[in-house]
């Protein structure tokens, strides 16, 4: 009896199952995220394990804590920064950040710590060729620094050294 009823149960299934096409919902079960929307671009993050294995089957898609985005070729923005350096390294009072912006728009320079804390930030907006900026160091503890460069959605970063 026990095997009749399981074979009808399976049977149904597969008479009532939709054909038409599937559209995946996105989920994500972790530990900790967040979400953000920076002009266009909508930045989002999971925090889970490390995934190990990935299950897919019709629509579904079974990932251990890390939602995997979707990209689309059109969406790639060149990049806008070329030949950046960051000088003197290590720095003492000031340092400079030089680079190439490729094209025209606003960069915002950012200065930080190894806490991930904004220690100085400005925004400059130019046309396209190079572009050199002083940072000054005045009234910051020695040690490892990043400066980090956010021009039209993308982040460019190099390693500064304050003693």
């Amino acid at each position: 009896m026990k095997k009749v009823f399981l074979l009808l149960s399976i049977s149904f299934l597969f008479l009532f199952k939709s054909y038409g096409q599937a559209t995946l919902t996105r989920s994500v079960v972790a530990s900790t995220g967040s979400s953000a929307q920076v002009g266009a671009t909508l930045v989002q993050f999971t925090v889970g394990e490390v995934a190990t294995l990935t299950l897919q089957s019709a629509g579904v898609m079974l990932t251990q804590g890390f939602q995997q985005p979707e990209i689309i070729a059109s969406n790639f923005v060149p990049n806008a920064v070329g030949n950046m350096r960051v000088y003197p390294n290590p720095a003492v009072g000031k340092t400079k950040v030089d680079f190439d912006l490729l094209t025209d728009g606003k960069v915002i320079i950012n200065l930080v710590n190894n806490a991930g804390q904004i220690v100085h930030s400005s925004s400059v907006t130019s046309l396209a060729g190079k572009i050199e900026y002083v940072i000054p160091l005045n009234g910051l503890a020695s040690g490892m620094y990043h400066v980090v460069l956010y021009v039209n959605y993308r982040t460019f970063s190099e390693k500064l050294v304050i003693q």
